[in-house]
């Protein structure tokens, strides 16, 4: 996909005036997920109307069916895009049409809560349980997306279209790895190595981790390990005892499971650190916890993280192109999903307009 500037173009309209239909997935209101064609989305006059380049498949999409509480359904899917501003509602000011944007899909926020007013913008409810793109409001795993301009990031010329495309992933992790404290001169376990795992594996060395580990039980998320500047990769499955015995300063916890979850209790040295990241229901054990007198702590989305990002993925300090496994057309999509959940692939973007 080029990185020049390309003619913007608004959504096509059928013989009677009306937008047309665009393909799009979904997580219908059944729970299931697929495609469906849907209203290319008009804009009112306080949006904009975003033609996507690029979307992720974000982890979290696959899990979707089961976590009701911040995937409503009946939303077309769709939380990591970018891509090029085609219209401008007449009441936005400071946006411009043929302008490269990605968009933080919890942008939307009140801005009167008490989250807003103390800066904790990841905790203004409506922006995140309520109307978030993708998740309650309808995302950009299709042709375009309506949103507010307060959800939008400008994209530089400079940067190259691949890299746009992980703004909002590499934020996440850039948050978790933040929140593991100085790591200058320290250890670092990486349990899940996915794509956050993978950023997070090159984020804590970018800060001056010492040593840097991963676990992960897929061969082929292992593969990467290498190029994310780990000094070894587990196989969870086999390395128990080796990952017991690292005693690592800060653990960051990407995979959302049980087996994750006790392995990064673990494997944390005594009032060590473990920064929790992926989203499931494994419990965490008290006792541990208690006795080593572990610091636990929640890392939930993005605050102002998204400027620092950008800055990382334009001037190469933060690598992504080689974690990219593939550009799939819409209609690949559902594949995509299945490809994803065996985990015998990265990270899969979706390009809705062709590539």
């Amino acid at each position: 996909m080029s990185d020049n500037a390309q003619q913007v173009k608004p959504p096509k309209v059928d013989a009677s005036g009306k937008n047309a239909e665009m393909t799009a997935m979904v997580l219908r209101a059944d729970r299931s997920i697929g495609l469906e064609r849907r209203p290319a989305p008009t804009p009112s006059d306080e949006q904009v109307l975003v033609d996507v380049d690029l979307c992720g498949i974000c982890g979290s999409d696959l899990h979707s069916p089961k976590t009701p509480e911040v995937y409503l359904g009946g939303f077309i899917m769709g939380h990591e895009p970018v891509g090029r501003i085609a219209r401008v509602g007449r009441d936005v000011t400071g946006w411009h049409v043929g302008q490269r944007v990605c968009i933080n899909p919890n942008g939307y926020t009140c801005g009167v809560c008490e989250a807003c007013r103390s800066g904790r913008l990841n905790h203004c409810i409506p922006a995140t349980l309520e109307r978030a793109i993708g998740l309650q409001a309808d995302g950009a795993l299709a042709a375009h997306v309506a949103v507010s301009p307060k959800t939008l990031h400008a994209v530089p010329d400079e940067m190259g279209c691949i890299e746009s495309a992980w703004v909002e992933p590499a934020a996440t992790a850039l948050r978790a790895v933040m929140f593991a404290g100085d790591l200058t001169g320290r250890s670092v376990l990486v349990v899940g190595g996915g794509p956050i795992g993978q950023l997070c594996c090159r984020l804590a060395r970018h800060f001056g981790a010492e040593r840097v580990w991963l676990s992960e039980p897929s061969a082929e998320r292992r593969s990467y390990s290498e190029a994310s500047q780990a000094d070894r990769a587990f196989d969870p499955s086999v390395d128990a005892v080796a990952l017991e015995g690292l005693k690592a300063d800060a653990v960051l916890e990407c995979s959302g499971s049980e087996p994750g979850c006790r392995a990064a209790l673990a494997a944390a040295r005594p009032e060590g650190t473990v920064v929790v990241v992926g989203g499931g229901r494994a419990g965490l054990d008290p006792l541990t916890i208690l006795v080593k007198e572990l610091r636990v702590q929640g890392c939930f989305t993005y605050v102002d993280e998204f400027t620092e990002v950008i800055s990382l993925l334009t001037d190469g300090g933060l690598k992504v192109a080689d974690l990219t496994s593939e550009i799939a057309s819409i209609d690949d999509a559902p594949a995509a999903f299945e490809r994803l959940r065996n985990a015998s692939t990265m990270k899969i973007f979706i390009a809705p307009n062709g590539s």
